[in-house]
Parts: structure tokens; sequence; C-alpha cells
């Protein structure tokens, strides 16, 4: 194994482990705050806080990756959150009662998910610098797969482990798993190149990944693309398809927890198949984007009508297979079209778009779900997608040209 794969290893090893901590800590915080309180208002707040961090987190994170080098920023975010989260357990071990600690919890929910925010720019951004531009995609994939086993496993294996062991010892627990993460990610080294040239002011390298984002034709594309896209994913979340299950497919709880998990299983499998073909895949990256598109606006349309909760399962897992296509394609030609600081900064800018529009969506979605029923709701995200397709199709050529990363200049309006 040479030094650029051994260095890819501990990248992504580290990433699941704190993915699986990250999940795990909010199961806690969340049974924590509901077990003290009994309200659900105040559980609501947890994940809300989180959200809006990231989403911050976003527009600050390139004023950092100008400071740092990249594997400094990473390391040292982590090593942070690492003792925000031990501050947690320690605050969970005097108890969560009091007007002051609660603020104290939601203060430390909100700089750790701001770190996270800072530092996620600066990791997805060293993948091309750890692998052969050859091996993009079958890296992609990789990491995809690691996530999704991560998600998968984290929700089932929190509530378990809660019963078990209860919150605070659970918090312990995703406390040692940033600890081994932050280990893992300090083995990393790439490659830096400094900035030469004027030190440029705050506002301007706030706006650079805005800039680069739509100076390339290609990266402006798949950006309104994945706007319309992550708009659509709002019929995902746990609310609406609450919803959906009682009233769409007549059933109970129990099968709210089953679509989940047949979803992420899904997106667990088609990462393997991803992985399996990724040689394929490379030449055809815009034309598989295209057709994960319009095949989850038919999936779509498909989950929405149906009454069968079977068919509902298993549109749930084959929604998973289009999607991790489409994802790994466009992570893909993201890291064609940028390297090194440029490419975190349009990774900043990108999930500031992300999780700006999912939240929104998540507020418009549900009033429309209320408003008109939850089947209109997936016909509307439907219409999305088909949008969304529309500008693939009529870009076409911007995203099947066989750019790799050496000529950078290209595609640019």
């Amino acid at each position: 194994m040479n030094k650029a794969n051994r260095y890819f290893h501990f990248l992504w090893s580290g990433q699941t482990l704190g993915n699986l901590g990250d999940i795990l800590y909010i199961i806690c915080l969340i049974t924590l705050v509901y077990n003290e309180t009994g309200s659900v208002l105040h559980m609501a707040l947890i994940p809300f806080a989180k959200t809006m961090s990231l989403l911050l987190s976003g527009f600050i994170a390139p004023l950092f990756i100008d400071k740092y080098k990249r594997t400094s920023l990473l390391i040292n975010t982590l090593f942070l959150k690492t003792g925000f989260l031990l501050c947690l357990c320690l605050l969970s071990l005097y108890g969560i009662h009091t007007a002051i600690t609660f603020t104290l919890l939601y203060a430390l929910i909100v700089v750790i998910s701001l770190l996270e925010g800072v530092g996620n720019p600066a990791r997805r951004s060293m993948v091309p610098d750890l692998v052969e531009s050859s091996e993009l995609v079958k890296a992609n994939s990789f990491i995809s797969i690691a996530n999704q086993t991560s998600m998968l496993l984290s929700w089932p294996l929190g509530s378990v482990l809660l019963v078990m062991w209860g919150e605070q010892n659970m918090l312990w627990v995703t406390f040692f798993l940033f600890v081994a993460a932050t280990l893992l990610t300090t083995q990393i080294k790439v490659k830096e190149t400094e900035k030469v040239g004027t030190q440029e002011s705050k506002w301007d390298a706030m706006k650079e990944g805005w800039q680069l984002i739509f100076q390339s034709k290609k990266l402006t594309t798949l950006t309104v693309m994945d706007v319309l896209e992550n708009f659509g994913h709002g019929v995902w979340i746990a609310a609406i398809l609450y919803v959906y299950v009682e009233t769409a497919i007549g059933k109970g709880e129990a099968w709210w927890g089953y679509i989940n998990a047949s979803f992420f299983a899904g997106m667990m499998v088609a990462g393997l198949v991803v992985y399996r073909f990724s040689k394929k895949m490379e030449s055809y990256l815009g034309f598989v984007i295209m057709t994960s598109t319009i095949c989850l606006m038919l999936l779509n349309v498909w989950f929405g009508l149906t009454s069968s909760a079977w068919i509902a399962l298993l549109v749930s897992f084959v929604f998973g297979f289009p999607q991790m296509a489409r994802d790994v394609s466009q992570n893909t030609l993201i890291q064609e079209s940028y390297r090194d600081k440029q490419l975190a900064k349009v990774y900043a800018s990108h999930g500031t778009l992300v999780y700006g529009t999912f939240g929104i969506a998540t507020l418009i979605l549900g009033w429309f779900a209320e408003k008109f029923g939850v089947r209109d709701t997936y016909i509307l995200v439907s219409f999305l997608f088909l949008i969304s397709f529309s500008i693939a199709f009529l870009n076409r050529k911007v995203l099947h040209s066989d750019q790799k990363i050496a000529p950078l200049e290209q595609n640019v309006i």
C-alpha cells in the first residue's frame, strides 16, 4: 500500500468514527433532554440548532481555510469537538435541570456543530490529493458506503446501547469515538500549496467559493440541480414520512422505522454496486447524473401514489441506487474542477446551499402536506426533479465533458 492510499484509509476511517459519534451523541442528547423535560419542543431544538449552525459554518469556513492548512484545520476542529464533547459528558453528570444548564447544553451543541461545518470542507477537499484521478469514483463510493453504513448502524445501535447503558455512559462512548477519530486524522499528510500574492479581505475570502462555483458552467449546473433536488428530499424527513405511513399506506409506527431502515440499506448496497462498477462510470458521470435524476423523479411518483406498504418498502430501498450513483458522480465532477483550498471553499459554499435549501424545504413541504395532502407533496417534488433533469439535459455537453484534474482552467465561463 503506498503512502497516499494509507493516508486515504486514515481519512475515511476517522470520518466514519466521527460520523458515528455525531449521530450517537445527538441520540443521547435528545433522549436526555426529553427525560429531563418531557418537552417535544426542547427535543426539536437540538437538531434545529445543529442544522442552523452547519448553515452558518458554510459562511465562516473560508476564513479558516485561508488562514490554516487543511490538515491542521481538520485536526484542530476535531480536537476542539472532542474537548467540547467532554464538557457535555461532564454537564450530563452534573444534571440538566436549570435554565443555565439548558443554555449551556444548546451552546455546546452550536459550537460543536460549527466546528463540524468548518472542518468538513477541508476533509472533503483532501480526497483528490490522496488518490489517483482515475480512482476518484471508487474513492467517493467507498466513502459513501462508510457513511451510509455508519448511519444505518448508529440509530438501532444507539437505541440498544441507550437501553443497556443509559445516556451518560453513551455520551462517554461517543467521546472515545471522537478521540479515536482525532488520532486517526493526525496521521494524514497532504501536500499543501501556499497562497501567494496580496492578502485578500475577509469578505473576498468568504465569497470566493461562490465565485468559483458560478465561474464554472459545470458547477453552476450541478449546484442549481442540487438546490432543486435537495428541496425535493425534504419529503423524506421524519415528520412527512410519518404522516405518509399513517395516511397513505395505513400502517403504524413500526413501518415508519422499516421504511427508514430500508432507505439506508438501499444506499449502502448501492454504494457497493457503484464501487464495483466505478471504472465503467468514470467516462459517463454526466449521463449517470441525468439518468439518476429521472429515476428519482419516477420513484417519487411511485412512492407517493402507492397504497401498498410492501411496494413503499421496495421503492424506499431502490431509491438508494440512483441517489448513490448521482451523489458519487456529482462529488467526482466537483473534485475534478478545483483543488486544494479552492476546492475546500467550493464545498463550504455548496454545503451552505444544501443545508439552507433543506431547512426551507422542511417548512414549506410540511405546510404543503398539511394543506394539500401527503400524496400531492410527492407529486410536487417529482416536478422539481423533472426541472432538474431538464437543466441537466440542456447542459449535457458540459456535464459529459471528460475533464480530469490536470486542466483545471477548462470549462470556465
